[in-house]
């Protein structure tokens, strides 16, 4: 097969390091396709692995895949044969061999192709998914931070053209509807929407430091790029991003681009080097470009999207996870330094993780012993960490996945992004091996339904008490395959430079990218609950548990997160132990019994406490006009609720972001209309709310993530 292109489009002649499990000397050269069929399906897995050479025996994913890469390869084979090709198949037939027997199978039996999303590039406007009302309605509750900004940056070394390279970047939003995007709100509806312009004015700022000395370049950069990546978005302006290119010598120039999440996913990043390699290479070469047009847009996904939660297929998926809901383990929420308050900051901190290449090459070697990829050995350690950490013996962790299902999106910036929560029992007397196919099981069969999107499982009654008691789930793990991405921009060698987000949108996480030098990544933490050495403290006892299971494979959970001789495992036993009351919620404000002497509620307040009783699950004698929604057990998710309620029942047009710091009396004295100085776009949602709760979008659109913001 003819190599594999270079992200600018040129045939690459020269041995490439590889994404594999095993050294490039080490691969089989065994047997090779015997028909059309399996000549197509070995060609794509090569292309995806960007791997040539693999015989037909060869295990994707003892070559390198990873369930990123595993989405990608069923993506494509599915539009080259037209079937709709499971994600699950890929791992029950990791051969070429044996995916050509399911690919013949499934037409065999008439399984066709999903319809495409349809393709309407001049659309002017779309529905919001529920990810993007999620957030949307994050940012108006608290409003000016950065929390959602996703930095990048990148070192570009050789002799530069800035304007090429503008004009790169204006191609590549001239492209990518998207990066035209900004939220708006339908005129006849008042229901908010993505509102995409047929062009939008870009120009990028050049900073030029070679004026300073040497040695304080890096210093200079380092701060310039950390306050634009900290500066709040406007997300009613399009683009909904900002870019600046830093030049610090003759040929050495940062890159860093800060778009807003609504418009932007960890795959929009690959495709972003990709497009930018492209229109560079061709600015410098004096030639069109070789990419070829979009199938589909972000806003025709949305649509689809929108459509698709209506129908049979959609219930289906929700029936997986009832059923998952109903048995799933009660957990304890996690203890933490601070209490939750009313008003969330959005600030947080991260701990760099680094783990060499002899390291990650052993956990390689482990994973693939126990017949699981590299992403899902992590996924089960840093699981079985958590559930220590927080003294359970279960625990939820959210998995985010590419949600690029359809091969027309392959190529679209946007955010498709979802969240799968994984839910596991955590048995500390198994044996590692038997706990990874546990886990490995647990995936797959979530895998299959992924499409329904987070916030509308959220809306689901069976998940109304899980969240109450421990929040929707306790930590996230996000794992992203960077071995094979483009280090070029045309002629320009690139490097990633590391950039802080101090926004914090869950009480802990970790993100780990494979890199051709090791994993790297970070684990963040929510600061208005957890102190910095907390941070600390769980990012050592992770790596120490990884450690032990590269050292013991086959020891049990137990002897694998034993607390002996561990500092941190002391540490966190000790939070556990100590924070029973630091991690409850708040006392409230207004204190003192609830007697008479507060008085009886007006009409209209006894009318509005009513339904915060509903919403938040108390008896409505509880409640009175000087009480604050948050003091008396509500969340960002409950918010939403009662703002929908309210706007049915009473017409109550509220601006959310008041039930931090008003109370019911107050709140329900604006029952005849709306406040002075409310944004017509806040007090709007109040009334557009019916309409999306139809779709199951709105009641998702909560977005508390761990209450937290």
């Amino acid at each position: 097969p003819a190599p594999p292109p270079l992200a600018n489009g040129k045939d690459d002649r020269a041995p490439l390091p590889p994404p594999q499990a095993v050294a490039r000397k080490e691969v089989r050269r065994g047997a090779g396709p015997r028909n059309a069929h399996e000549r197509k399906v070995l060609a794509v897995m090569e292309k995806v692995l960007t791997l040539p050479g693999l015989a037909m025996h060869d295990n994707f994913f003892t070559m390198g895949g990873l369930p990123l890469l595993a989405a990608r390869l069923t993506t494509l084979l599915s539009r080259e044969f037209q079937v709709t090709l499971p994600l699950r198949a890929l791992f029950e037939a990791p051969t070429a061999e044996k995916l050509t027997a399911v690919i013949e199978a499934l037409q065999g039996a008439g399984v066709g192709l999903q319809a495409p999303i349809a393709c309407h590039p001049d659309r002017r406007s779309a529905p919001l998914t529920p990810s993007q009302e999620r957030i949307r309605f994050m940012e108006q509750l608290y409003t000016g931070r950065s929390v959602y900004n996703a930095p990048s940056a990148q070192r570009l070394t050789g002799k530069l053209d800035a304007a090429r390279f503008q004009g790169a970047l204006r191609e590549m939003i001239r492209r990518q509807p998207s990066l035209r995007t900004r939220i708006g709100f339908d005129e006849d509806t008042g229901r908010p929407i993505q509102s995409i312009a047929a062009s939008v004015e870009f120009a990028l700022p050049l900073v030029d430091l070679r004026g300073l000395p040497a040695d304080q370049r890096e210093a200079e950069l380092v701060e310039q790029m950390q306050e634009l990546a900290d500066r709040p978005l406007d997300i009613h302006s399009a683009p909904m991003m900002r870019a600046t290119l830093f030049q610090l010598d003759d040929n050495e120039h940062v890159f860093l681009f800060v778009p807003h999440h609504l418009i932007w996913d960890g795959w929009s990043f690959d495709l972003m080097q990709r497009e930018l390699g492209a229109f560079y290479d061709a600015a410098e070469r004096g030639r069109p470009h070789n990419l070829p047009a979009l199938a589909t847009t972000h806003g025709d996904y949305a649509e689809w999207l929108e459509k698709w939660l209506t129908e049979p297929a959609c219930e289906e998926q929700l029936a997986f996870w009832r059923g998952r809901l109903a048995s799933a383990r009660a957990v304890r929420p996690p203890r933490t330094d601070m209490p939750r308050r009313a008003g969330k900051s959005g600030q947080g901190g991260a701990h760099w993780i680094h783990i060499d290449l002899q390291s990650t090459q052993r956990l390689r070697e482990v994973a693939r012993d126990m017949d699981v990829t590299l992403s899902m050995l992590t996924f089960g350690i840093y699981a079985l960490t958590m559930a220590q950490a927080t003294g359970n013996d279960a625990i939820v962790i959210a998995n985010p996945v590419r949600g690029r299902q359809q091969a027309e999106t392959e190529d679209v910036m946007g955010f498709f992004n979802n969240v799968l929560p994984v839910s596991l029992a955590v048995d500390m007397a198994l044996p590692l091996p038997d706990f990874m196919r546990y886990v490995k099981q647990e995936l797959l069969s979530m895998m299959n339904h992924q499409q329904v999107p987070f916030e509308r499982l959220m809306a689901e009654p069976g998940y109304a008490g899980q969240i109450k008691a421990s929040g929707p789930y306790q930590a996230m793990f996000s794992f992203q395959d960077a071995r094979e991405r483009a280090r070029t921009v045309g002629s320009l060698q690139t490097r990633h430079v590391h950039v802080v987000q101090h926004g914090a949108t869950d009480d802990v996480g970790v993100w780990l990218m494979d890199k051709p030098h090791g994993l790297e990544g970070a684990l963040l933490y929510n600061a208005d609950v957890y102190l910095r050495e907390t941070g600390a403290q769980l990012r050592e006892r992770y790596l120490e548990v990884l450690g032990r299971v590269a050292d013991h494979p086959n020891a049990t959970l137990a002897e694998i997160a034993s607390a002996e001789g561990s500092a941190s495992a002391r540490y966190l036993r000790k939070l556990a132990a100590d924070g029973a009351d630091k991690g409850a919620p708040a006392e409230p404000l207004n204190g003192g019994a609830r007697g008479a002497e507060r008085g009886l509620l007006r009409p209209e307040d006894a009318q509005l406490a009513q339904i915060w009783a509903d919403v938040i699950g108390i008896d409505v004698d509880e409640i009175r006009a000087s009480d604050n929604f948050f003091d008396l057990g509500g969340d960002s998710l409950l918010v939403l609720r009662a703002v929908q309620q309210a706007a049915q029942t009473l017409g109550h047009r509220v601006e959310p972001r008041r039930y931090l710091f008003e109370n019911l009396g107050q709140i329900a004295s604006s029952a005849h209309g709306t406040p002075h100085g409310v944004p017509s776009d806040l007090a709007d949602l109040a009334a557009g709310t019916a309409a999306h709760a139809q779709r199951g979008g709105l009641l998702g659109a909560l977005g508390s993530w761990l209450r937290k913001g």
